[in-house]
């Protein structure tokens, strides 16, 4: 089921334009899948962890990205609620979600949840890109069905089962491990455009000091009926 807020329209009035900071934690709380030489044990890092706090680091300057709040003028696709990737070992439940309290997007703590964007395209829109976003892994929950995202072939199936029970299937297409800083995600976030559904976590390398990861793993996806 889909939080209350899903079924929420924002005046267009209230929120003329949308900050929108992806994924600029898969921080703090995240720990890489693979620890390096000589690196800490699992239980020593978690350790650390708990004793520094649960402070992210500041969020990076991000775009603002137009994004009018008015229901989509096609209502092609519902709200996606499941992706499943069988060649992956894929299979999550998808909320809906808006903004946390910081302007990103929000992300349950459970990498084993993915996010829909609402206020963006939806998998079966005619035009724009359907964002669906996870967490890679987290000292919590361990390593996400999405860290396999990283090194998946293009071609890989990927399928969206939305609230209506139209299940939509997808061939990737491409893979971009892109630095934070170097993001577009007004590009990411596009509503125009020709339809494509784009898969999104962390990635690249971990930096120990902050905790965070350093790369966006961006993954681009085609319709294939």
């Amino acid at each position: 089921m889909l939080p209350e807020k899903a079924a929420t329209r924002v005046p267009v009035a209230a929120f003329a334009l949308l900050t929108v900071a992806l994924l600029a934690g898969c921080a703090a709380h995240s720990v890489p899948a693979a620890s390096p030489p000589a690196s800490p044990s699992p239980s020593a890092r978690a350790t650390d962890e708990a004793r520094a706090g649960s402070e992210r680091p500041p969020i990076p300057a991000i775009p603002r990205v137009s994004a009018a709040l008015e229901d989509r003028q096609t209502e092609a696709g519902a709200a996606p609620v499941r992706l499943v990737a069988p060649e992956l070992g894929i299979d999550v439940p998808i909320e809906a979600v808006g903004l946390d309290g910081q302007g990103r997007m929000g992300l349950p703590e459970n990498p084993a949840v993915a996010s829909w964007y609402v206020y963006g395209a939806a998998p079966g829109d005619p035009a724009g890109s359907a964002v669906i976003a996870a967490h890679v892994d987290s000292i919590a929950y361990g390593l996400g069905p999405f860290a396999r995202l990283e090194t998946a072939p293009a071609g890989t199936r990927v399928e969206v089962t939305s609230t209506d029970g139209t299940v939509r299937s997808f061939a990737l297409e491409s893979t971009q491990v892109v630095p934070k800083p170097e993001m577009d995600w007004a590009v990411v976030f596009r509503r125009d455009g020709p339809p494509a559904l784009t898969l999104v976590t962390c990635g690249g390398e971990f930096d120990w000091e902050n905790r965070h990861y350093l790369s966006s793993v961006i993954v681009t996806a085609r319709a294939t009926g």
